[in-house]
């Protein structure tokens, strides 16, 4: 099975949030700006500086959602299909209301289709979330896309 199709079906799973462990989070980041380009999916960057860009218009960004926490309210709050692909998160999976909005991403049944993937080298997820979110391990020899890891 190669890493292309697993990664795809993770996108197209039921699961709302993905921990993607990379040492090569630039190269994810062009997969999915590949994906956005050639598939018309709306696939979203993050950064602390800037807060959340659609993939593909990187110089438009979504206003108030530089921190991790706003952005995860933003992307609970989506009434749209989207991707959400923020890096560097374990530190801040460390935070109580960062663990609490995603709780909340979790536990949203409101028929769309969100996925927030969380990338960085290592995740360490809290406990009470562990058992809702897949795991992707990207190795960074590996020249295909990530693959889901059970």
């Amino acid at each position: 099975m190669s890493g292309n199709f697993n990664l795809s079906r993770v996108i197209d799973s039921e699961f709302r949030i993905a921990a993607l462990e990379t040492g090569s989070p630039d190269r994810i980041l062009d997969v999915f700006k590949r994906l956005t380009l050639t598939s018309g999916r709306a696939i979203y960057g993050w950064s602390p500086d800037n807060g959340l860009f659609r993939l593909g218009s990187e110089r438009i960004f979504i206003p108030q959602t530089r921190s991790v926490g706003d952005a995860i309210n933003y992307i609970a709050a989506s009434r749209h299909y989207g991707i959400y692909v923020l890096k560097d998160m374990d530190q801040a999976l460390q935070n109580s209301s960062v663990q609490r909005g995603l709780e909340r991403l979790l536990q949203r049944d409101d028929g769309v289709r969100r996925l927030l993937i969380m990338m960085d080298r290592k995740i360490h997820l809290p406990e009470k979330l562990a058992g809702q979110v897949v795991r992707i391990r990207h190795q960074a020899g590996d020249k295909s896309a990530p693959a889901a890891a059970g």
